[in-house]
């Protein structure tokens, strides 16, 4: 049985969802593409389908329905009646107008889930206005930190349609996960807008609390220079470095001094905090020492010496990892010759399906009803009345044994969705961003009970252990083997609890040749291919401008733990899930990994370019005050675009591939329009034609000036106990209608919750508690 065998999901998706429902299909649903439109993006060689049909749509079955006829409108109601799932992404109010919206279903088949995706979220000023991944990257925040301070830059591998896959696919299973106990479906208004501006580091950190930090309130877009101003990118003497100092700046400078290197001897002994005061001159020092290495050399040296530096690698380089190789993270299919990447994460008793190739022909409606009529419903709950408390995940108890960012993000969704978190630190460990009384913290782990406990005092093993008796979930992400020598091994706590789902979240993964590689969000960028494809064509030192993959791990984590407890739902076992975070970066830019392992051609950094089909024009442009990104994703779009700008430049008939040979010349026309024209007014006029495009904004256009977001209610007010009265973005999606209450609870101190979650979950006395508090043990 695989992990989500007998759901039954229409995919009804664009571009902007395909990736949910690839994922549904890897986790064993019965995925069901419906749609009138053949093949898109670029072929393969003898092979069926193209690149992105292998990538997003292997293993799905289709099925061609015109919805603008009554028989189409017919046969969906017929499948609909029989489904689980529709993931969909089509426009505001179309469904509606036909009579088969959700809220038109629900009358047949009342346990229906359906998330819908939309740029902007189906109400609001904006809900009409049409989106790219470029335009939704520019809007929210992406770019606002991508790029150089003179010309920003994208993300490769539309990395905001995967957030929003993973979002929307969060919300589908949670969906589910309360369906199985009230029997009641539920519609989610996804916004891939707001679920990009909750979503990108220090943003919104930097601009709400800048009166306590010592940072610019408006967050730079300063190349690869992470804001902490500790990650970076220096170049070798071939290739490109991800230097940094963290997490033991000793371990960096005593390798400079046994090579001889004297500068590093004046920076021996300083910790990270002590460091971060003089950051410039200790980086510049590990600038000059990289610049005489080979960078594969040096980086396979200095992780000897868990030194957490990263040569960043090309494509081919990053699929030639011995790693992917020892963990079988390719798959390839049995009847052909594609391989690509298998997996997201490694389950521990349901492996992905295999490997299938995209559909070569069409499903008939009866075969399709025949087979999923055979699946077993589920009874309704006629009773059931919707309400706050009923948060989806409401009744699940979450371990939470992590700490930064990809961790903490991954446990925050699950709190805004209902889950009691409960997150286990030790006061020596939780330093700088893991503590309360700094606004990381605050900002990614919300929503959280608080408690303390020190792994190495002698009752630590047997008080843990009461406590994950009574969790559904533990979710950690230390470094490979930490939690194994607390002897909280996976063998170990599932003989204590045979229903826990175990998620470790270690940066290479549990074994192989690079499993103690120690590793930070920048590290995996450029070791899993990330970097190099978010250039400039002239440059390979750009990447990204924040932790993208602490996201993309966050939102793997999430999602692949309510798969988990769906499929525990039918078993009663739980299972350990071993994520790498490096297969989720190498993941989110698969076609690149599947074009290069089964065609041969390894993609190269090409600016904003669209890497997967290279729309024309899709480009980012200056104007009067600030930036405007403008996408042409299809004809309509570029004849309605030639129409406004009046260029005899611009022919109205020219295709893609006569587009695509013509882009400079296409580009100097829009950027000539674009220069003497104010931001907003450009995007405002472009939307009227239906033309995606959006201005680069930064945290304060998001808070301050974004009606889109004010209207959907995405702002919350919070009374903090040490900061005060702040800003917080909110869960992105509406369920129902309505914006779901944001748990806002955030400890003022670490252990604040001690003397309830001990006595309530370990089954200890107060005075126990405060002795526990007083020998350490709770500290």
């Amino acid at each position: 049985m695989s992990l989500l065998s007998g759901l039954r999901v229409i995919d009804l998706t664009g571009d902007s969802g395909r990736f949910a429902t690839k994922l549904l299909t890897e986790f064993g649903a019965d995925v069901i593409r419906v749609t009138d439109e053949g093949s898109s993006g670029q072929s393969m060689k003898a092979e069926n389908g193209g690149v992105l049909d292998w990538w997003y749509d292997g293993g799905k079955d289709l099925h061609v329905i015109d919805l603008r006829t009554e028989a189409g409108r017919e046969e969906y109601r017929a499948l609909a009646m029989e489904a689980d799932l529709i993931i969909e992404t089509t426009n505001p109010g179309d469904l509606a107008a036909m009579g088969i919206d959700h809220s038109d279903l629900m009358a047949e088949n009342p346990r229906l889930i359906q998330v819908s995706i939309t740029p902007f979220g189906r109400t609001g000023p904006r809900a009409d206005w049409v989106g790219s991944d470029l335009t939704a990257a520019a809007l929210g925040g992406f770019l606002s930190v991508g790029g150089l301070p003179d010309k920003p830059l994208n993300v490769w591998g539309r990395q905001t349609y995967n957030y929003a896959g993973f979002m929307a696919l969060l919300c589908a299973l949670s969906g589910l996960f309360r369906v199985r106990r009230e029997g009641v479906g539920r519609h989610y208004d996804l916004s891939i807008h707001e679920t990009v501006s909750g979503s990108v580091e220090n943003i919104l950190m930097q601009w709400l609390f800048d009166d306590v930090l010592p940072l610019p309130k408006i967050a730079a877009r300063q190349g690869a220079l992470h804001w902490l101003r500790a990650y970076d990118l220096a170049p070798c003497r071939n290739g490109h470095m991800m230097i940094t100092l963290t997490p033991t700046p000793d371990h960096a400078f005593q390798m400079m001094v046994d090579e001889g290197f004297e500068e590093g001897h004046e920076w021996l002994g300083y910790d990270v905090e002590e460091l971060l005061e003089q950051i410039d001159d200790a980086m510049d020092t590990m600038r000059n020492w990289v610049q005489t290495h080979d960078a594969m050399d040096l980086w396979s040296r200095a992780q000897e010496q868990h030194v957490a530096i990263g040569a960043v690698h090309e494509i081919g380089e990053a699929c030639s990892s011995p790693q992917f190789e020892h963990r079988n993270f390719f798959s390839q299919n049995q009847t052909s010759s594609v391989r690509q990447p298998g997996r997201l994460v490694r389950f521990s008793r349901t492996p992905a399906s295999p490997l299938k190739p995209p559909p070569g022909s069409e499903t008939g409606i009866k075969a399709i009803i025949d087979r999923w009529s055979q699946v077993e419903q589920l009874d309704v709950n006629e009773s059931f009345e919707e309400s706050e408390a009923s948060l989806p995940l409401k009744g699940l108890r979450v371990l939470d044994l992590t700490w930064v960012l990809a961790g903490p993000f991954a446990t925050r969704m699950l709190a805004d969705l209902g889950a009691d978190v409960i997150r286990v630190q030790n006061e020596e460990h939780s330093t700088l961003v893991n503590r309360p009384d700094y606004p990381y913290y605050f900002v990614w782990g919300r929503g959280k009970r608080s408690a303390t406990l020190d792994m190495k005092h002698p009752e630590a093993l047997k008080t843990i252990r009461k406590l994950i008796e009574n969790c559904d979930v533990l979710i950690e992400n230390y470094s490979a083997g930490v939690l194994d020598a607390w002897g909280l091994d996976w063998e170990t706590v599932k003989a204590w609890n045979p229903r826990l789902i175990y998620v470790s979240m270690s940066g290479c993964g549990h074994d192989g040749p690079w499993s103690h590689v120690i590793s930070y969000a920048p590290t995996i960028h450029a070791i899993c291919g990330i970097t190099h494809l978010t250039n400039f064509a002239d440059r390979g030192d750009v990447g990204p401008g924040f932790s993208l993959n602490d996201h993309l791990a966050g939102f793997a984590a999430a999602t692949s733990t309510m798969a988990a407890l769906l499929e525990r739902d039918t078993s009663g076992l739980g299972q350990h899930i071993d994520m790498a975070q490096l297969e989720v970066g190498t993941y989110s830019i698969g076609p690149a990994a599947l074009n290069y392992l089964s065609n041969d051609v390894a993609a190269q950094p090409n600016g904003n370019r669209d890497g997967l089909q290279d729309h024309v024009p899709n480009e980012v442009y200056r104007s009067l005050d600030g930036y405007v990104a403008i996408t042409a994703s299809n004809d309509d779009q570029w004849k309605n675009l030639c129409l406004l700008l009046e260029s005899d430049l611009l022919e109205p008939l020219l295709s893609e591939e006569e587009r695509q040979h013509h882009r400079e010349e296409i580009d100097q026309v829009i950027a000539d329009w674009v220069s003497g024209r104010d931001s907003v007014a450009v995007v405002e006029l472009l939307q009227s034609l239906r033309i995606p495009a959006g201005m680069v904004q930064n945290a304060g256009d998001l808070v301050r000036e974004d009606p889109q977001l004010s209207a959907r209610g995405f702002w919350r007010d919070v009374e903090h106990p040490i900061f005060g009265k702040r800003v917080v973005d909110t869960f992105p999606s509406l369920i129902n209608g309505v914006r779901p209450p944001t748990n806002l609870l955030s400890p003022s101190y670490l252990g604040e919750h001690n003397f309830e979650v001990w006595p309530e979950l370990a089954d200890m006395e107060m005075d126990e508690v405060a002795e526990g508090i007083g020998d350490g043990l709770f500290s």
